[in-house]
């Protein structure tokens, strides 16, 4: 009987120790669903130039839930993340066999951020950096840090910085939980957890040019870090390119106006870009090419457009294309 229970007793611990396990988080860091490189050409919304020279931020309060909905809090641990590192060790091992969902901050909580960089190593992520992640104290770590430029003068190269440096409580914000369709498992005593993170949508509703440097808590920093919420900017995915063309036809339109006496008029709200009309009579022949009209206003079509179908198509720089069909009647 005593050999059974010893045998019990092993048999036990052997389950318990194969269940420790690390956890490693990978962050795929994207702009517009490509893989962010830093001094890279990107566009942005106007169809300018952009690029990103530094991308840096903190997440805290980490917790996950595992194996059948348990919650298990990473107490005292903090990521920095940095735009062109994909892989994050935490360390130490948990009882956490498989996971379904990951919460977690941007920024560093209250507690923490009221101490100092003297209280750590420098290979820990809220010890001192360089280049520096903190303003000081009592003022705290940079939340979220991001660096680049934009082509303000339109001759395709990226020539006006921009500088988002976000520091203070206020702006501590709670991600979106990222639930998995399917449970993570350990694999060789250690759990991968894939997290995208859409650098681009840090930026939504914001024009490059007029960033300017912000070091604080001022609007760009404030929209920046609402934008984490609002924008979904962690997921457990790419974005699907697809759902993102159904949302673009949603929200644009291109309607004709015949009540004026110098009809018709095209209106037009169209996804933000800079944008290119041709307009096709139904022999094909473009009629009319214009450059640079915007997304969004009113189009006089020309009084030399005889009586016919014509179809207006408007193109922007990255290739979103909107078609409508409208009569001329002399």
């Amino acid at each position: 009987m005593k050999n059974l229970f010893l045998l019990s007793f092993l048999v036990s611990l052997g389950i318990t120790t194969h269940s420790q396990n690390t956890i490693q988080l990978k962050l795929s860091h994207l702009f517009k669903g490509d893989a962010l490189a830093f001094n890279q050409n990107y566009q942005d919304s106007q169809d300018r130039v952009v690029e990103l020279t530094r991308v840096r931020y903190y997440l805290s309060s980490i917790k996950v839930t595992h194996d059948g909905g348990q919650v298990t809090p990473l107490t005292d641990v903090y990521v920095l993340g940095e735009g062109n590192v994909s892989n994050y060790i935490i360390d130490g091992s948990y009882d956490i066999n498989s996971v379904e969902k990951i919460q977690f901050d941007l920024g560093v909580d209250s507690l923490a951020n009221h101490g100092n960089t003297s209280n750590y190593d420098a290979q820990h992520p809220l010890g001192p950096k360089t280049p520096l992640m903190d303003w000081g104290w009592p003022s705290g770590y940079f939340f979220l840090v991001l660096h680049g430029s934009v082509d303000s003068d339109n001759n395709g190269s990226p020539n006006q910085g921009f500088q988002i440096e976000s520091f203070g409580d206020i702006l501590l914000r709670t991600a979106n939980s990222i639930d998995y369709s399917e449970a993570i498992n350990a694999q060789n005593n250690k759990i991968e957890i894939p997290i995208y993170v859409n650098v681009d949508r840090w930026f939504t509703d914001m024009d490059f040019a007029t960033i300017g440097f912000n070091h604080g808590a001022y609007q760009p920093n404030k929209d920046a870090a609402d934008n984490t919420v609002s924008e979904n900017v962690f997921t457990a995915g790419p974005p699907n390119q697809v759902n993102i063309q159904e949302q673009f036809n949603k929200i644009s339109f291109v309607t004709t106006d015949y009540s004026m006496p110098y009809a018709p008029v095209l209106f037009f709200k169209l996804p933000k870009s800079n944008y290119s009309l041709s307009i096709i009579d139904v022999n094909g022949r473009r009629v009319v090419q214009q450059d640079n009209i915007g997304f969004e206003g009113n189009y006089f079509v020309k009084s030399e457009l005889q009586t016919g179908i014509y179809f207006a198509i408007f193109t922007s720089f990255n290739g979103y294309q909107k078609t409508h069909q409208f009569i001329v009647n002399r």
